[in-house]
């Protein structure tokens, strides 16, 4: 017995998409820009989340473009939070002096939506869609690094274009 046309998913087919997050620099809101060494940590898991880059890794996050990343919405509740955290990497010596941008700083997001399933076929089964998309931003005790939220689109279908922009 063969595989039939039907029995086979593409890897062209539209599966569930990534929430796509735009960084931008406050002072030129028009210039898109990657924020200094930026880890992203789901606070449910331990450790930071790992950019996509194997295929033994596991896959949370992963670089759409320079200024840009996609990160999953959880498909089994209405919303997910995430630590956004800047200067990861720009842990000071002691006694080394640092300037205010060189400080790790946390802010935390937290993403509500609605779920809607799509059936695609017989071979790719379901595809999850979100609407509603609204953003809550809570600063850390280190204060806030990010500086405004815009939502751009509502409802997340593809991964065509920025879901949201972020200024900081």
């Amino acid at each position: 017995m063969s595989c039939q046309r039907d029995d086979i998913c593409p890897e062209s087919t539209d599966t569930t998409p990534f929430l796509i997050l735009r960084f931008y620099e406050n002072v030129d809101p028009f210039d898109p820009v990657a924020p200094q060494n930026l880890s992203i940590k789901d606070p449910e898991i331990e450790g930071y989340v790992t950019i996509r880059s194997g295929q033994d890794e596991t896959i949370t996050y992963f670089r759409y473009s320079k200024d840009s990343l996609a990160i999953p919405l959880k498909t089994s509740a209405d919303i997910t939070t995430f630590e956004f955290t800047v200067n990861t990497d720009n842990i000071p010596e002691e006694g080394e002096e640092t300037s205010q941008e060189q400080v790790e700083n946390t802010d935390i997001l937290t993403f509500t939506y609605g779920r809607n399933e799509e059936y695609i076929n017989r071979a790719c089964a379901y595809k999850m869609n979100f609407t509603g998309l609204k953003v809550s931003h809570d600063i850390g005790s280190d204060g806030a690094w990010i500086q405004d939220i815009e939502v751009e689109q509502v409802n997340i279908e593809d991964q065509n274009n920025a879901h949201v922009s972020i200024f900081f």
